[in-house]
Order: structure tokens, then C-alpha cells, then sequence
């Protein structure tokens, strides 16, 4: 299999895996925060191509505490999009709460960046880089999808 294929089967098969996840809404209910959080080691799960049921254990138990912090970070950032949607209720945002918001915010991406170092560090020890890579582009894709629904409904400061 070339590379360009197998990079069309993993955007296939993951493309499907969230679809799964898109087609329990309704036409009139969207796909949520929530949904994603719910079903998200299903996602990744459907998307990674294990050799063994072994591979599969040994992946969750390196996947799950990593899902557990990730989803600590994810919920303080969803607490400091509730602080800045309170604090610009009246339009605008004052210098100090600026700067508290965009503080918070870079800590919090600081976070993630060091829990997904630490998740793929410990991935390298139980499974090919290559495999290592695709777990890694599949949380990617899937933190983008989260974070847009996360900041679709938010306005960007005066």
C-alpha cells in the first residue's frame, strides 16, 4: 500500500468513525461537545488498526488516563469561555481581564501540549511509530472538531 493510500484509508476510516458519531443527531440536533466526549474512545478506538486484542489493552491503558486529563483541560477551557462570554456581556472586555483570559488560555494549551507529549512518549514504548503517529492524528482531528464546536458560538472581542 503507498503512503498517499494508506493516508486515504486512515481520513476514510476516521471520517467514518465520526460520522458514526454525527449520524446519532438529528438533522436538527448537532453534533455536541458532549457527543464527542461521550463517544471518543469509541472514536479512536473504530480508527486505529490494532494487530491484537493484547495491543488494543495495552493502547487503552495508556489512552485513558491521557482521555482523563485531556478532558480536565478541555473543561477548564470551557470554564474560561463561560468567564469571558459573563465578563463581554456589555460589548467589551477590560485590559485586565484580557490579559487574565489570554493568560489562562495559553496555560491551558500549555497543558494539553505536555499531556500529549506525555501520551505519545508512552505510546512509543508499546507500539510502532507508525502506529504512534496515526493515534496522534486522530486526536488532533479530533481536538480540532471539539475545539471549533467549542468556539463556534463565541464572539471575538471589540
Amino acid at each position: 500500500m503507498t503512503a498517499l493510500t494508506k493516508k486515504f484509508a486512515l481520513c476514510l476510516l476516521l471520517i467514518c468513525a465520526i460520522a458514526a458519531v454525527w449520524s446519532q443527531a438529528s438533522a436538527d440536533q448537532p453534533v455536541t461537545r458532549e457527543d464527542i466526549e461521550n463517544r471518543r474512545q469509541e472514536i479512536v478506538v473504530a480508527a486505529m488498526k490494532f494487530s491484537s486484542d493484547n495491543q488494543k489493552m495495552k493502547f487503552l491503558e495508556v489512552y485513558v488516563p491521557y482521555q482523563e486529563k485531556l478532558m480536565k483541560i478541555m473543561k477548564g477551557r470551557e470554564k474560561l469561555l463561560i468567564q469571558f462570554l459573563e465578563e463581554a456581556k456589555n460589548g467589551s472586555i477590560s485590559e485586565r481581564e484580557a490579559s487574565q483570559i489570554l493568560g489562562k488560555s495559553l496555560a491551558l494549551s500549555a497543558q494539553r501540549l505536555q499531556a500529549e507529549n506525555a501520551y505519545v512518549d508512552k505510546l512509543k514504548r508499546i507500539m510502532p511509530t507508525e502506529q504512534v503517529l496515526r493515534a496522534y492524528q486522530i486526536e488532533t482531528k479530533l481536538n480540532a472538531i471539539y475545539m471549533a464546536i467549542e468556539f463556534d458560538t463565541v464572539p471575538l472581542v471589540r
